[in-house]
């Protein structure tokens, strides 16, 4: 009876919260629906502008109440983008179940996928804490000194030796994570030369023994060494490794594959394997509508921003084309809504679009977004 009372609390629990998004998004369209009605009736935004100035307090208000139904609208597309990510994960996760969860010590959160991506190894005693627990304990300036796991002392980071010996113990125990940050230590050309010389056939021994452990972080380093030339390019293995990576729940692996499936034109698995990331490529995607997606510039400067606040020098570039993606859908976004009145004090987009777009250049390396000098330009 305890057992039929549990399943019944589950599955009422379930369908509550299957339910609630639905009431969420009845309230918002009826409450956009109202607010509609309501500005219809009233002078449009030009024709206050016109007979009392950008300043005045009646454009003002006006300007407000087109905000307040634009902060509306903006929730409602979201919830519906939220729905579609959750069936392509719900869709993944049958195709492929999540083979490596655990739960956070710390936070006790469980994580679905645990890969470098997702979390942070304690060298000491191998465990780990998430992600967030980590980027919590630098944005307090709280660093870890002793393991919160074993308590021995965590060593610094440029103390190569003691790490490397740390590493090397747990890989002597057949532990994939330590095989492959041996393997990636091999076949580095800068960080890994501090703990080894490089040595293409070690490396690739120490990263097939953990692939063979089907470690997701050891499947994607083995597929960028195919594709890089770090080993003998050869796209079939590259792909190969880069699917099981991405497969394994991989964000890094998902987001490659994806794009790596541009070049075959299959849009249905590039999407796929997109979404689950939610990055600045989704908000490309939003603001050409490409993979079948319909054009949203509130998705576009959603999945844009997402990927502003990447600090790793390697997105520079990556962040580059986000900055500008984001600077050019906020721009758009206000210009529709206002009507193209865009010089409102306190509604206008034009400085933060220009902060962006001006930050884009700056991020830039190689290459930089043509829409940005264009923005420029015509702001």
């Amino acid at each position: 009876i305890r057992l039929l009372l549990m399943d019944l609390h589950i599955s009422s629990t379930t369908m509550a919260d299957e339910k609630e998004p639905d009431e969420k998004e009845q309230q918002l369209r009826e409450k956009i629906a109202s607010q509609k009605t309501h500005m219809a009736n009233l002078p449009t935004l030009q024709s206050i502008v016109d007979e009392t100035g950008f300043t005045s307090p009646a454009t003002k208000a006006r300007a407000q109440l087109i905000k307040e139904l634009s902060d509306n609208e903006e929730q409602l597309e979201l919830l519906l983008e939220s729905k579609r990510v959750a069936a392509v994960i719900r869709l993944q996760d049958e195709l492929h179940p999540p083979q490596n969860s655990e739960d956070c010590p710390i936070c006790l959160e469980t994580i679905k996928h645990v890969n470098y991506r997702t979390i942070s190894r304690l060298f000491c005693c191998g465990g780990f804490i998430c992600r967030q627990c980590s980027d919590r304990k630098i944005d307090t300036q709280k660093m870890l000194i002793k393991c919160p796991l074993c308590r021995e002392n965590i060593p610094y980071t440029y103390d190569y030796e003691e790490i490397r010996s740390m590493v090397l113990g747990h890989s002597n125990k057949g532990k994939a994570w330590a095989q492959t940050q041996i393997g990636i230590w091999y076949l580095g050309e800068e960080s890994g030369s501090n703990f080894f010389a490089f040595d293409e056939e070690k490396g690739l021994q120490f990263l097939k023994q953990a692939a063979d452990q089907r470690d997701p972080d050891a499947f994607l380093e083995m597929a960028l060494a195919y594709r890089t030339g770090t080993l003998d390019m050869d796209e079939s293995k590259h792909m190969y490794y880069l699917k099981e990576a991405a497969d394994l729940g991989h964000p890094g692996a998902q987001r490659e594959l994806g794009l790596a499936y541009e070049s075959s034109h299959d849009e249905k698995d590039r999407l796929h394997y997109i979404t689950p990331v939610a990055c600045c490529t989704l908000g490309s995607y939003f603001m050409c509508a490409e993979c079948g997606l319909t054009k949203s510039l509130i998705l576009a400067k959603h999945y844009s921003d997402k990927s502003l606040g990447l600090e790793d020098d390697e997105e520079s570039n990556l962040v580059s084309f986000s900055a500008c993606d984001f600077s050019c859908a906020l721009l758009a976004l206000d210009i529709e809504r206002y009507k193209g009145i865009v010089e409102i004090p306190g509604h206008s987009p034009i400085p933060k679009a220009l902060f962006w777009a001006r930050k884009s250049l700056e991020l830039a390396n190689d290459s930089f977004p043509y829409g940005t000098i264009q923005l420029i330009s015509d702001v």
